[in-house]
Protein backbone atom coordinates (compact mmCIF):
# COMPACT_ATOMS: atom_id res chain seq x y z
CA UNK A 1 0.00 0.00 0.00
CA UNK A 2 1.73 3.31 -1.26
CA UNK A 3 0.69 6.50 0.26
CA UNK A 4 1.75 10.17 -0.94
CA UNK A 5 1.37 13.04 0.99
CA UNK A 6 0.14 16.43 0.56
CA UNK A 7 0.69 19.50 2.81
CA UNK A 8 -3.24 20.81 3.27
CA UNK A 9 -4.85 23.04 6.14
CA UNK A 10 -4.80 19.92 8.59
CA UNK A 11 -0.73 18.60 7.66
CA UNK A 12 0.14 22.09 8.38
CA UNK A 13 -0.99 22.49 11.88
CA UNK A 14 -0.13 19.00 12.70
CA UNK A 15 3.54 19.72 11.91
CA UNK A 16 3.15 22.87 14.19
CA UNK A 17 1.76 20.81 16.94
CA UNK A 18 -1.45 23.05 17.15
CA UNK A 19 -5.12 21.76 16.87
CA UNK A 20 -5.42 19.68 13.59
CA UNK A 21 -8.24 22.36 12.70
CA UNK A 22 -7.20 25.83 13.72
CA UNK A 23 -6.73 28.34 10.62
CA UNK A 24 -6.28 32.08 11.98
CA UNK A 25 -6.78 33.29 8.13
CA UNK A 26 -9.84 31.60 8.41
CA UNK A 27 -11.09 32.83 11.52
CA UNK A 28 -10.44 36.35 10.58
CA UNK A 29 -13.09 36.45 8.65
CA UNK A 30 -15.62 36.14 11.38
CA UNK A 31 -16.77 39.45 13.26
CA UNK A 32 -14.20 39.92 16.45
CA UNK A 33 -15.90 41.50 19.81
CA UNK A 34 -13.04 41.74 21.67
CA UNK A 35 -13.60 42.44 25.80
CA UNK A 36 -10.89 42.90 28.11
CA UNK A 37 -9.25 39.98 29.26
CA UNK A 38 -10.56 37.98 32.36
CA UNK A 39 -7.91 36.82 34.29
CA UNK A 40 -9.76 34.70 36.42
CA UNK A 41 -9.98 31.52 35.31
CA UNK A 42 -13.55 30.42 36.51
CA UNK A 43 -16.70 30.67 33.75
CA UNK A 44 -19.93 30.75 34.61
CA UNK A 45 -21.71 27.96 33.18
CA UNK A 46 -25.44 29.31 32.31
CA UNK A 47 -24.82 31.44 35.23
CA UNK A 48 -25.53 28.83 37.52
CA UNK A 49 -24.28 29.07 41.12
CA UNK A 50 -22.91 25.69 42.29
CA UNK A 51 -22.93 25.08 46.26
CA UNK A 52 -20.43 23.54 48.15
CA UNK A 53 -20.32 21.50 51.24
CA UNK A 54 -18.22 22.71 54.07
CA UNK A 55 -15.52 20.32 55.39
CA UNK A 56 -13.01 20.74 58.33
CA UNK A 57 -9.83 18.91 58.00
CA UNK A 58 -8.02 18.69 60.98
CA UNK A 59 -4.27 17.55 60.70
CA UNK A 60 -2.68 16.28 63.96
CA UNK A 61 0.93 15.50 64.41
CA UNK A 62 4.27 17.82 64.35
CA UNK A 63 5.76 16.07 60.98
CA UNK A 64 5.70 18.36 58.16
CA UNK A 65 5.35 14.99 55.90
CA UNK A 66 1.88 14.79 57.17
CA UNK A 67 0.79 18.66 56.29
CA UNK A 68 2.39 18.02 53.02
CA UNK A 69 0.05 15.12 52.47
CA UNK A 70 -2.71 16.71 53.93
CA UNK A 71 -2.34 19.79 51.28
CA UNK A 72 -2.60 17.35 48.56
CA UNK A 73 -5.50 15.68 49.73
CA UNK A 74 -7.20 19.05 49.88
CA UNK A 75 -6.21 19.83 46.75
CA UNK A 76 -7.76 16.53 45.42
CA UNK A 77 -10.72 17.01 47.01
CA UNK A 78 -11.71 20.46 46.15
CA UNK A 79 -11.01 19.30 42.59
CA UNK A 80 -14.53 18.32 42.41
CA UNK A 81 -15.78 21.38 43.23
CA UNK A 82 -18.39 20.26 45.64
CA UNK A 83 -16.50 20.69 49.01
CA UNK A 84 -15.08 23.49 50.54
CA UNK A 85 -12.21 22.50 52.17
CA UNK A 86 -10.50 24.18 55.20
CA UNK A 87 -6.89 22.94 56.98
CA UNK A 88 -6.28 23.30 60.01
CA UNK A 89 -3.23 21.95 61.67
CA UNK A 90 -2.85 21.18 65.48
CA UNK A 91 0.31 19.47 67.76
CA UNK A 92 -2.08 17.37 69.59
CA UNK A 93 -6.12 16.54 69.13
CA UNK A 94 -8.21 18.94 70.51
CA UNK A 95 -10.71 18.56 73.11
CA UNK A 96 -14.67 18.62 72.89
CA UNK A 97 -15.04 22.04 73.82
CA UNK A 98 -12.76 23.31 71.04
CA UNK A 99 -13.98 21.07 68.62
CA UNK A 100 -17.57 22.07 69.42
CA UNK A 101 -16.62 25.37 68.79
CA UNK A 102 -15.17 24.86 65.53
CA UNK A 103 -18.33 23.24 63.83
CA UNK A 104 -20.55 26.17 64.80
CA UNK A 105 -19.22 27.67 62.24
CA UNK A 106 -20.88 25.29 59.40
CA UNK A 107 -18.75 22.66 58.96
CA UNK A 108 -20.88 19.54 57.89
CA UNK A 109 -18.11 17.17 57.87
CA UNK A 110 -14.93 16.61 59.98
CA UNK A 111 -11.99 14.79 58.31
CA UNK A 112 -9.36 13.95 61.02
CA UNK A 113 -5.41 12.94 60.01
CA UNK A 114 -3.84 11.47 63.09
CA UNK A 115 -0.52 10.52 62.67
CA UNK A 116 0.80 7.81 64.22
CA UNK A 117 4.78 6.92 65.41
CA UNK A 118 6.38 4.52 63.20
CA UNK A 119 9.80 3.51 62.46
CA UNK A 120 12.08 5.51 60.19
CA UNK A 121 10.62 5.94 56.32
CA UNK A 122 7.49 7.60 56.01
CA UNK A 123 4.45 8.17 58.19
CA UNK A 124 1.52 5.75 59.89
CA UNK A 125 -1.93 8.10 59.73
CA UNK A 126 -5.40 7.42 60.85
CA UNK A 127 -7.72 8.76 58.15
CA UNK A 128 -11.52 9.56 59.90
CA UNK A 129 -14.25 11.13 58.49
CA UNK A 130 -17.31 11.78 60.72
CA UNK A 131 -20.62 14.27 60.69
CA UNK A 132 -19.93 16.25 63.29
CA UNK A 133 -24.08 16.94 64.48
CA UNK A 134 -24.05 13.15 65.05
CA UNK A 135 -20.60 12.02 65.51
CA UNK A 136 -21.29 8.77 63.07
CA UNK A 137 -18.12 7.43 61.69
CA UNK A 138 -18.28 7.39 57.86
CA UNK A 139 -14.85 6.37 56.96
CA UNK A 140 -12.16 4.91 59.30
CA UNK A 141 -8.54 3.41 57.91
CA UNK A 142 -4.97 3.60 58.75
CA UNK A 143 -2.78 4.36 55.49
CA UNK A 144 1.16 4.00 55.51
CA UNK A 145 2.58 7.24 53.49
CA UNK A 146 5.99 7.63 51.94
CA UNK A 147 7.40 11.15 51.18
CA UNK A 148 8.75 9.70 47.04
CA UNK A 149 5.21 8.62 46.57
CA UNK A 150 3.06 11.23 48.83
CA UNK A 151 1.14 12.57 45.57
CA UNK A 152 -0.23 9.18 44.22
CA UNK A 153 -0.99 8.08 47.76
CA UNK A 154 -2.79 11.16 48.61
CA UNK A 155 -4.43 10.37 45.37
CA UNK A 156 -5.26 6.85 46.22
CA UNK A 157 -6.97 8.16 49.73
CA UNK A 158 -9.13 10.77 47.66
CA UNK A 159 -10.32 7.94 45.65
CA UNK A 160 -11.42 6.09 48.41
CA UNK A 161 -13.08 8.88 50.51
CA UNK A 162 -14.90 10.43 47.44
CA UNK A 163 -17.35 8.01 47.18
CA UNK A 164 -18.36 8.59 50.68
CA UNK A 165 -18.07 12.07 50.64
CA UNK A 166 -20.05 12.72 47.14
CA UNK A 167 -21.45 9.71 46.51
CA UNK A 168 -19.73 9.73 42.99
CA UNK A 169 -15.55 8.26 42.14
CA UNK A 170 -13.21 10.96 41.03
CA UNK A 171 -10.69 11.20 38.62
CA UNK A 172 -7.86 11.07 41.06
CA UNK A 173 -6.68 7.63 39.77
CA UNK A 174 -6.22 8.94 36.03
CA UNK A 175 -3.39 9.34 34.01
CA UNK A 176 -2.89 12.46 31.32
CA UNK A 177 -0.18 12.32 28.51
CA UNK A 178 0.60 15.66 26.50
CA UNK A 179 3.24 17.39 24.34
CA UNK A 180 5.60 19.65 25.61
CA UNK A 181 7.35 21.72 22.81
CA UNK A 182 11.04 22.11 23.48
CA UNK A 183 12.13 23.77 20.75
CA UNK A 184 10.41 24.64 16.47
CA UNK A 185 11.83 21.11 15.99
CA UNK A 186 11.34 19.44 19.46
CA UNK A 187 8.48 18.25 20.59
CA UNK A 188 8.40 15.24 23.59
CA UNK A 189 5.67 13.43 25.13
CA UNK A 190 4.82 13.30 29.23
CA UNK A 191 2.63 11.59 31.11
CA UNK A 192 1.42 12.87 34.66
CA UNK A 193 -1.24 12.14 37.14
CA UNK A 194 -4.58 13.54 36.89
CA UNK A 195 -3.58 16.67 38.65
CA UNK A 196 -0.20 16.87 36.99
CA UNK A 197 1.64 17.51 40.12
CA UNK A 198 4.27 14.91 39.20
CA UNK A 199 5.53 14.46 35.11
CA UNK A 200 7.43 12.09 33.20
CA UNK A 201 8.94 12.91 29.72
CA UNK A 202 8.56 9.24 27.90
CA UNK A 203 8.82 10.25 24.46
CA UNK A 204 12.42 12.07 23.98
CA UNK A 205 13.69 11.62 20.31
CA UNK A 206 14.50 15.09 18.89
CA UNK A 207 11.92 15.68 16.18
CA UNK A 208 7.83 16.75 16.61
CA UNK A 209 6.43 13.65 18.14
CA UNK A 210 2.47 14.76 18.17
CA UNK A 211 -1.12 13.75 18.80
CA UNK A 212 -0.67 11.32 21.68
CA UNK A 213 -3.81 8.72 22.15
CA UNK A 214 -4.26 5.67 24.69
CA UNK A 215 -5.60 2.24 23.67
CA UNK A 216 -8.40 1.38 25.11
CA UNK A 217 -7.20 -1.63 26.64
CA UNK A 218 -3.67 -2.28 26.36
CA UNK A 219 -1.12 0.04 28.95
CA UNK A 220 -0.03 1.85 25.44
CA UNK A 221 0.09 5.32 24.27
CA UNK A 222 0.10 6.20 20.62
CA UNK A 223 1.67 9.05 18.85
CA UNK A 224 2.89 10.45 15.82
CA UNK A 225 6.65 11.49 14.72
CA UNK A 226 7.73 13.09 12.37
CA UNK A 227 10.56 11.70 9.58
CA UNK A 228 12.13 13.54 6.76
CA UNK A 229 9.60 11.38 4.61
CA UNK A 230 6.21 10.93 6.81
CA UNK A 231 4.45 10.95 10.07
CA UNK A 232 4.62 7.76 10.81
CA UNK A 233 2.84 5.98 14.12
CA UNK A 234 4.48 4.63 16.80
CA UNK A 235 3.41 2.97 20.13
CA UNK A 236 5.07 3.90 23.45
CA UNK A 237 4.81 1.86 26.92
CA UNK A 238 4.66 3.94 29.46
CA UNK A 239 6.22 1.99 32.37
CA UNK A 240 9.30 1.44 30.18
CA UNK A 241 9.43 3.97 27.65
CA UNK A 242 9.59 0.98 25.38
CA UNK A 243 9.06 2.49 21.40
CA UNK A 244 7.50 0.67 18.56
CA UNK A 245 6.26 1.45 14.89
CA UNK A 246 2.93 0.97 13.84
CA UNK A 247 3.07 2.20 10.46
CA UNK A 248 4.77 4.09 8.87
CA UNK A 249 3.41 4.65 5.20
CA UNK A 250 4.19 7.56 2.97
CA UNK A 251 2.17 10.84 4.45
CA UNK A 252 0.24 11.13 7.17
CA UNK A 253 -0.08 7.83 10.11
CA UNK A 254 -2.28 9.50 13.07
CA UNK A 255 -4.81 9.87 15.35
CA UNK A 256 -5.86 6.17 15.95
CA UNK A 257 -8.98 5.70 18.26
CA UNK A 258 -9.90 1.91 19.19
CA UNK A 259 -12.90 0.11 19.84
CA UNK A 260 -13.98 -0.95 23.92
CA UNK A 261 -12.33 -4.59 23.41
CA UNK A 262 -9.37 -2.92 21.71
CA UNK A 263 -9.31 -4.91 18.41
CA UNK A 264 -11.11 -2.51 15.85
CA UNK A 265 -9.37 1.03 14.46
CA UNK A 266 -10.27 4.20 12.70
CA UNK A 267 -7.27 6.25 11.93
CA UNK A 268 -6.11 8.75 9.55
CA UNK A 269 -4.24 7.90 6.62
CA UNK A 270 -3.13 10.31 3.64
CA UNK A 271 -3.43 7.98 1.12
CA UNK A 272 -5.10 9.87 -1.86
CA UNK A 273 -3.16 12.89 -1.05
CA UNK A 274 -5.35 13.96 1.51
CA UNK A 275 -6.14 12.72 4.95
CA UNK A 276 -8.66 9.75 4.87
CA UNK A 277 -10.18 7.96 7.52
CA UNK A 278 -9.48 4.11 7.15
CA UNK A 279 -10.63 0.93 9.31
CA UNK A 280 -8.88 -1.48 10.83
CA UNK A 281 -10.37 -5.12 12.16
CA UNK A 282 -7.41 -7.34 13.87
CA UNK A 283 -10.08 -9.89 13.27
CA UNK A 284 -10.10 -9.41 9.48
CA UNK A 285 -6.03 -9.25 9.31
CA UNK A 286 -5.39 -12.30 11.55
CA UNK A 287 -7.70 -14.26 8.66
CA UNK A 288 -6.21 -12.53 5.65
CA UNK A 289 -2.65 -13.30 7.37
CA UNK A 290 -1.70 -9.76 6.12
CA UNK A 291 -2.41 -5.63 7.49
CA UNK A 292 -5.34 -4.30 5.72
CA UNK A 293 -7.01 -0.78 5.68
CA UNK A 294 -10.36 -0.15 4.47
CA UNK A 295 -10.99 3.02 3.31
CA UNK A 296 -14.15 5.10 5.18
CA UNK A 297 -14.04 8.59 3.86
CA UNK A 298 -13.60 9.22 0.30
CA UNK A 299 -14.75 12.77 -0.37
CA UNK A 300 -11.02 14.60 -1.19
CA UNK A 301 -11.21 16.85 2.17
CA UNK A 302 -9.31 16.88 4.76
CA UNK A 303 -11.11 13.90 7.52
CA UNK A 304 -9.22 13.83 11.18
CA UNK A 305 -10.11 13.20 14.33
CA UNK A 306 -11.40 9.73 14.23
CA UNK A 307 -13.88 9.02 17.35
CA UNK A 308 -14.92 5.36 17.16
CA UNK A 309 -17.73 4.92 19.11
CA UNK A 310 -19.35 1.18 20.83
CA UNK A 311 -21.87 1.22 17.99
CA UNK A 312 -19.53 1.12 15.26
CA UNK A 313 -20.19 4.44 13.73
CA UNK A 314 -17.14 7.00 13.43
CA UNK A 315 -17.44 11.15 14.65
CA UNK A 316 -14.72 12.78 12.70
CA UNK A 317 -14.18 16.33 11.60
CA UNK A 318 -13.84 17.43 8.28
CA UNK A 319 -13.54 20.18 5.89
CA UNK A 320 -15.73 18.60 2.53
CA UNK A 321 -18.85 20.05 2.48
CA UNK A 322 -18.42 23.56 3.66
CA UNK A 323 -14.60 24.45 3.55
CA UNK A 324 -14.69 24.77 7.09
CA UNK A 325 -13.97 21.49 9.20
CA UNK A 326 -17.70 20.68 10.69
CA UNK A 327 -18.32 17.46 12.85
CA UNK A 328 -19.82 14.57 10.98
CA UNK A 329 -21.05 11.08 12.05
CA UNK A 330 -20.80 8.61 9.39
CA UNK A 331 -23.14 5.40 10.38
CA UNK A 332 -21.26 1.79 10.33
CA UNK A 333 -23.81 -0.28 8.38
CA UNK A 334 -24.62 2.50 5.42
CA UNK A 335 -21.75 4.33 5.75
CA UNK A 336 -23.61 7.28 5.09
CA UNK A 337 -22.71 10.59 6.84
CA UNK A 338 -24.29 12.99 8.87
CA UNK A 339 -23.54 16.94 9.65
CA UNK A 340 -23.72 16.96 13.89
CA UNK A 341 -22.76 20.63 13.83
CA UNK A 342 -24.62 24.03 12.54
CA UNK A 343 -22.29 23.97 9.26
CA UNK A 344 -21.30 27.36 10.06
CA UNK A 345 -18.08 28.50 11.79
CA UNK A 346 -15.01 26.75 12.54
CA UNK A 347 -15.53 23.15 14.15
CA UNK A 348 -12.29 20.82 15.31
CA UNK A 349 -11.19 17.90 17.67
CA UNK A 350 -14.26 16.14 18.51
CA UNK A 351 -14.12 13.49 21.66
CA UNK A 352 -16.72 11.44 22.52
CA UNK A 353 -17.31 9.90 26.16
CA UNK A 354 -19.09 6.59 26.27
CA UNK A 355 -20.19 7.17 30.09
CA UNK A 356 -22.51 10.37 29.39
CA UNK A 357 -23.10 9.71 25.24
CA UNK A 358 -21.58 13.24 24.57
CA UNK A 359 -19.11 14.86 22.79
CA UNK A 360 -16.99 17.58 23.34
CA UNK A 361 -15.09 20.17 20.72
CA UNK A 362 -13.53 23.55 19.92
CA UNK A 363 -15.62 26.38 18.29
CA UNK A 364 -14.65 29.30 17.09
CA UNK A 365 -16.49 31.97 18.53
CA UNK A 366 -16.29 36.02 18.47
CA UNK A 367 -12.43 35.81 17.96
CA UNK A 368 -11.71 32.76 20.57
CA UNK A 369 -12.09 28.99 20.15
CA UNK A 370 -14.21 28.00 22.76
CA UNK A 371 -15.16 24.27 24.23
CA UNK A 372 -18.98 23.06 23.09
CA UNK A 373 -20.88 19.80 23.98
CA UNK A 374 -23.49 17.93 21.58
CA UNK A 375 -25.67 14.87 22.32
CA UNK A 376 -24.72 13.20 18.92
CA UNK A 377 -27.74 10.56 19.62
CA UNK A 378 -29.98 13.34 19.97
CA UNK A 379 -32.88 13.65 16.42
CA UNK A 380 -31.62 17.27 16.66
CA UNK A 381 -28.13 17.89 18.15
CA UNK A 382 -28.19 20.88 19.78
CA UNK A 383 -24.63 22.60 20.26
CA UNK A 384 -24.04 23.72 24.12
CA UNK A 385 -21.35 26.42 24.65
CA UNK A 386 -19.37 25.28 28.04
CA UNK A 387 -16.79 28.10 28.12
CA UNK A 388 -16.97 31.84 27.48
CA UNK A 389 -14.16 33.34 28.84
CA UNK A 390 -10.78 34.65 26.81
CA UNK A 391 -7.85 32.89 25.96
CA UNK A 392 -8.20 30.05 23.36
CA UNK A 393 -9.26 26.47 24.19
CA UNK A 394 -8.02 23.87 22.05
CA UNK A 395 -7.93 20.13 21.73
CA UNK A 396 -10.10 19.16 24.00
CA UNK A 397 -10.93 15.40 25.52
CA UNK A 398 -13.17 14.16 27.57
CA UNK A 399 -12.30 12.16 31.15
CA UNK A 400 -14.11 8.43 31.36
CA UNK A 401 -16.42 9.83 33.88
CA UNK A 402 -17.64 12.92 31.68
CA UNK A 403 -17.58 15.43 34.12
CA UNK A 404 -14.36 16.97 32.81
CA UNK A 405 -12.62 18.14 29.94
CA UNK A 406 -8.93 18.71 29.63
CA UNK A 407 -7.53 20.49 26.73
CA UNK A 408 -4.88 23.25 25.64
CA UNK A 409 -5.00 26.37 26.72
CA UNK A 410 -3.78 29.54 25.48
CA UNK A 411 -4.03 31.24 29.25
CA UNK A 412 -4.66 35.25 28.97
CA UNK A 413 -2.32 36.26 31.69
CA UNK A 414 0.57 35.29 29.99
CA UNK A 415 1.50 32.21 31.34
CA UNK A 416 1.32 31.06 27.63
CA UNK A 417 -0.21 27.90 26.36
CA UNK A 418 -0.84 24.81 29.32
CA UNK A 419 -2.71 21.83 29.67
CA UNK A 420 -6.06 22.85 31.75
CA UNK A 421 -9.37 21.19 32.66
CA UNK A 422 -13.13 22.37 32.99
CA UNK A 423 -15.08 21.17 35.29
CA UNK A 424 -18.36 20.78 33.41
CA UNK A 425 -21.36 20.97 36.13
CA UNK A 426 -19.21 23.81 37.92
CA UNK A 427 -17.84 25.64 34.67
CA UNK A 428 -14.49 25.99 36.50
CA UNK A 429 -11.23 25.77 34.85
CA UNK A 430 -8.03 24.71 36.66
CA UNK A 431 -4.67 25.11 34.85
CA UNK A 432 -2.47 22.28 35.82
CA UNK A 433 0.32 22.14 33.84
CA UNK A 434 3.42 25.45 34.26
CA UNK A 435 6.74 26.05 32.87
CA UNK A 436 7.27 28.59 29.49
CA UNK A 437 7.60 25.17 27.34
CA UNK A 438 4.07 25.26 25.10
CA UNK A 439 1.87 22.62 26.01
CA UNK A 440 -0.97 20.28 23.86
CA UNK A 441 -2.83 17.32 22.40
CA UNK A 442 -4.04 16.31 25.87
CA UNK A 443 -5.04 12.86 26.11
CA UNK A 444 -6.86 10.86 29.34
CA UNK A 445 -7.20 7.24 30.56
CA UNK A 446 -9.09 5.84 33.39
CA UNK A 447 -6.26 3.75 34.03
CA UNK A 448 -3.85 4.58 36.80
CA UNK A 449 -0.19 4.70 34.70
CA UNK A 450 1.95 7.08 36.75
CA UNK A 451 3.70 5.83 39.76
CA UNK A 452 6.30 8.04 40.25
Amino acid sequence: MKLTIRITLFVVFAQWGLVSCVSPQETKQETKQETKEQLSFTVNNNVKQYSTVKCLMLCTGKSAELYKIAKLLKLDLEFTDQLDVELKKYDTELDEKKMATLFKQGFSLCLSLKEIPKKKNGIDVEVQLKDPSSNQIFFDKKVSWNDKTAIIDAHSLADQLLPVLTGEKGPMLSTLAYCKQLSSKHKVVCVADYACKKERVIVQNYTLNVAPCWHSKAPLLFFSQFTKNNSRLMSVDPKNKKQRVICSYDGLNMQPSFSQDGVKAVLCLSGTGNSELYFYDQAVCNKLKQRVFKPLTQNKGSNVSPCLLPNGDVIFCSDFQTGYPQIYSMDEATKTTRLLTSGRGYCASPSYCISTKSMVYSRYVHGVFQLFSLDIHAKKPREIQLTFGSGDKLEPVWSECGKYAAFSFNCPDKRGQQIAVLNCRSGKIRVLTEGKEPKSFPAWTGMQLFQV
